[in-house]
């Protein structure tokens, strides 16, 4: 009974506060009504007014205000239109005027608005009206904007606009759902259009987490939703809304989450920028503990259900990039949902909800590591690269009888110098007799002795082809023995060389020396890298050409490199079956 009471006084001295328009129930163009507005001088309230357009004064004022010849324009009051009928054919265009209080409409139709390059320093709200269509260009909403429960024919367009909210202002009405937003946009009329590009909405970093200062565009049904190279500074929460045919987001900053619960949106014709919305931006929203999930505080979500919302808001977009073939994008995205998932699974496991989910996160932990959950089988790959080195370097510094390139090795060479310098041989008489000790080849003069002496015993072409094989045989020498004439300038001892000739060739062969040091390290470094490329990929000598510890590490580097070979075919052709 008090509070009935309360109330009635309320609406008593309400009839006293707020004005009745004195252009009510009457027909006037809409320089008069505009006019009319800006002469206020408290809460005004128009109500069965019928704006038409009339000449010639709307031909002057509005058109002169459409194209900007009119200076800016000053309501200082609130103003509240009720039951208003707007023409039919003309459209109310209000530039650069500002509103210093509440602007509402409610029940009014038709409307045709554009606002450009006004202020509102207060809430500009549109309720339970038919709209043909409203245009916002270039404005500045200090205080929110509020779009519910319309009938809207074509559409809602925001362009260049700034949004945010005046703390001082809360508390500053109690009228009817005239509570602070930052922008509240709800519409289960028609379906329509809405568009909101290049525009900032600032809230301030206290208001952030509150879920009344989100930007609201739920329970909401759509034909095409874009969003534009926008600024959000806050959460936008497009939960239970659908999106008939096409939903566009494009160059926007996120700069706080998106909740996603129950989105409906048409797969085929969503397009969806991923670098904007990645980052564990996707979110759900519990309205029981008034809180937002997302994989930044997935160690929070003790739900399964309520795990099974998040994962599929990522699933709505990954069926989406799909379904348009564009699987960079799908990729990524099933990336951040299955990082999602591994934490949660670890989250399950190590608070003690559920231990039989530790393989299952293990698994994830195996397929994230080597190739990014199958989306990425070039990283198995690069894996296995490092693993190959890592066992050639192991192989380096052991002894293994492979020698690919040489018959003798890096010390048998330099021995051959050492030689040169302490006798008096030329390097060609030394290399000559090594060739003759490594040679297995019967030598020219002992073949053809043996054709002499097998004359008509042995067929015709063991004389023909002969002689072409001991000459190959004997020009794989040719390079060294050119190199060795070059060389060749000392034909003393260099224990009898004078002091001139002594410090030449010490230079000369030093440099030789280390030349030779490298070049035979660098067919080391090759050879270790050949043993392990093999035992890597399991091909196999038949006997391993390694002794000693090594011999037992080529037993793991085979299993290694048989796990991530695996790995890196299953994913291929997962990604080729894409």
């Amino acid at each position: 009974m008090r509070q009935i009471t309360l109330i009635s006084i309320v609406l008593f001295c309400s009839g006293f506060i707020l004005a009745d328009s004195s252009i009510d129930n009457n027909t006037v163009s809409f320089t008069q009504f505009i006019n009319e507005m800006a002469k206020c001088t408290k809460y005004t309230t128009f109500e069965n007014v019928k704006i038409r357009y009339k000449l010639p004064d709307d031909k002057e004022g509005m058109d002169k205000r459409f194209n900007g010849g009119e200076g800016e324009l000053f309501i200082n009051q609130n103003i509240r239109l009720v039951n208003c009928d707007f023409d039919v054919d003309y459209w109310l265009v209000l530039r650069n005027v500002t509103f210093n209080d509440y602007f509402a409409f409610t029940n009014c139709s038709p409307l045709k608005i554009i606002f450009k390059e006004c202020t509102f320093k207060k809430t500009l709200r549109v309720f339970n009206s038919n709209v043909e269509f409203i245009d916002i260009d270039s404005c500045k909403l200090e205080h929110g904007f509020k779009f519910f429960r319309n009938d809207v024919k074509d559409r809602l367009k925001i362009s260049n606009s700034y949004f945010s909210l005046n703390q001082n202002l809360f508390g500053d009405t109690d009228a009817l759902d005239m509570e602070p937003r930052l922008f509240r946009f709800a519409n289960k009329q028609n379906a329509f259009d809405l568009n909101i590009s290049d525009c900032i909405f600032d809230l301030p970093d206290n208001l952030k987490n509150n879920p009344q200062f989100f930007v609201i565009l739920t329970q909401s049904d759509f034909k095409n939703l874009t969003l534009s190279a926008n600024v959000f500074n806050c959460t936008v929460d497009l939960s239970e809304s659908t999106v008939e045919n096409a939903f566009v987001t494009n160059q926007c900053k996120y700069n706080g989450s998106i909740v996603l619960d129950a989105f409906n949106i048409n797969p085929i014709n969503t397009r969806v920028q991923w670098s904007t919305v990645a980052f564990e931006k996707i979110s759900i929203f519990d309205n029981k503990l008034k809180k937002t999930f997302n994989g930044k505080n997935i160690d929070s979500i003790a739900d399964n259900v309520l795990f099974a919302n998040l994962i599929s808001c990522y699933a709505n977009f990954y069926n989406a990039f799909k379904s348009q073939g564009n699987r960079i994008s799908a990729n990524a995205c099933y990336v951040e949902w299955k990082d999602i998932e591994t934490a949660f699974l670890k989250d399950e496991y190590s608070s003690g909800r559920d231990k039989s989910v530790f393989f299952n996160y293990l698994m994830n932990v195996f397929l994230k590591t080597f190739c990014d959950y199958g989306t990425n089988p070039l990283k198995a790959i690069q894996i296995a690269f490092y693993v190959l080195l890592f066992f050639a370097g192991i192989y380096f510094f052991f002894p293994y009888s492979i020698l690919s390139f040489h018959k003798r090795s890096m010390f048998d060479q330099l021995k051959i110098y050492g030689r040169y310098l302490s006798s008096p041989k030329s390097l060609l008489e030394i290399e000559d007799s090594i060739i003759a000790k490594e040679n297995k080849t019967p030598t020219f003069s002992d073949y053809m002795k043996f054709v002499t002496d097998s004359k008509g015993k042995v067929p015709w072409y063991f004389n023909i082809f002969g002689k072409p094989l001991y000459f190959l045989e004997l020009i794989r020498n040719k390079p060294a023995k050119l190199f060795y004439k070059l060389i060749d300038i000392f034909p003393d001892e260099w224990e009898a060389m004078n002091r001139t000739k002594r410090i030449i060739a010490t230079i000369m062969y030093g440099v030789i020396f280390i030349l030779t040091v490298l070049w035979f390290l660098l067919i080391h470094i090759l050879d270790s890298v050949a043993l392990s490329l093999n035992v890597f990929s399991t091909l196999g000598f038949g006997q391993i050409p390694i002794k000693g510890i090594p011999r037992y590490l080529t037993i793991l580097e085979g299993f290694i490199g048989w796990f991530l070979l695996s790995i890196f075919s299953v994913s291929l052709i997962s990604q080729v079956i894409q």
